[in-house]
């Protein structure tokens, strides 16, 4: 039974969203994250990735990592060294931390089949970038300073489809949801060979991203659905807390930090949500950088590049 305690609302949405720049909202931010002391958001189609310190700190007031990145889904990093996607042109950007901020270190190029999600695991010290058209996984790591392809394997099991996501949960990685199955994957030993999959109701089959939380495995769908369950081999049993959260976009990347997590919107809406989670009960919800839907000033700034 789902069970919510209490719900907090803030929001940083300015009073003039509907004419903001667009250097001043977010447009479909695919991802947020914690690394090391900053905040970062893959502010997706305004083709930019931003950071802070404080993360409720107002949009327009968040530094400029770089604003000539196509489309990028997420970021990863190691505290020193970050690893993005330059989803639209087909490439990773290698950023440094220094003594005066990010710099630009490294073009990684022709990551064929868009650069779809880049995870960084501490306990391989390794990065790892999934394309989502040509279902790759790439293996980086760190030598010499300097980030280096160690493999490219392809994923015969995802079957040649369009797969947005993966994550690590429990020592393994999960792949979502590929050919209308959620697969299940040994990386550490560099193979990526399929240990378990379990079949998705035809509802469910456009995943962005799964997290388990507690007992509960929590899956963000394209179709405007934010599920949890606590067995993946029994969908009947899956809860539709969309509403409780009070999306109105799609949900798409989530992530943990700070205590809480964190849930990006995008599409027809823009937001950043998130909750606690203490066992399996949720409390405590928050809507964050909440821009609703697109203004001219977004609509054309998408345009410039791919996404």
């Amino acid at each position: 039974m789902l069970v919510i305690l209490f719900a907090l609302v803030f929001q940083s949405t300015p009073t003039n969203a509907a004419t903001a720049s667009y250097a001043d909202r977010l447009y479909s931010p695919m991802f947020i994250n914690k690394i090391g002391e900053f905040y970062f958001i893959a502010d997706s189609w305004n083709h930019r990735i931003i950071y802070s310190r404080d993360v409720k700190l107002p949009i327009k007031r968040w530094k400029v990592m770089d604003n000539d990145i196509a489309a990028p889904h997420s970021i990863a990093g190691n505290g020193t060294i970050f690893v993005a996607e330059d989803t639209g042109r087909d490439r990773l950007f290698v950023y440094t931390l220094t003594a005066k901020g990010f710099v630009r270190t490294q073009v990684i190029d022709n990551i064929k089949g868009r650069p779809h999600k880049t995870v960084y695991d501490p306990s391989t010290r390794k990065f790892y970038v999934l394309t989502s058209e040509t279902q790759n996984i790439y293996t980086l790591s760190l030598k010499n300073g300097k980030v280096v392809i160690d493999s490219k394997k392809n994923l015969p099991y995802l079957e040649a489809a369009y797969v947005r996501s993966f994550s690590i949960i429990d020592g393994m990685m999960y792949f979502v949801s590929g050919p209308n199955q959620i697969l299940v994957a040994n990386y550490k030993d560099g193979t990526f060979s399929l240990q378990e999959k379990y079949d998705v109701p035809a509802g469910y089959r456009a995943m962005n991203d799964i997290k388990k939380i507690g007992s509960y495995y929590y899956i963000t769908v394209y179709s405007k659905q934010f599920i949890r369950l606590k067995d993946l081999s029994d969908f009947s049993q899956a809860e539709n807390i969309y509403n409780v959260l009070g999306f109105k976009g799609v949900p798409y990347y989530m992530s943990y930090f700070d205590g809480r997590i964190y849930i990006t919107e995008i599409d027809s809406y823009s937001a950043i949500r998130s909750f606690k989670a203490s066992g399996d009960e949720i409390s405590k919800i928050e809507v964050m950088h909440d821009y609703g839907a697109p203004n001219a000033a977004v609509l054309n700034r998408k345009k410039i590049l791919g996404t």
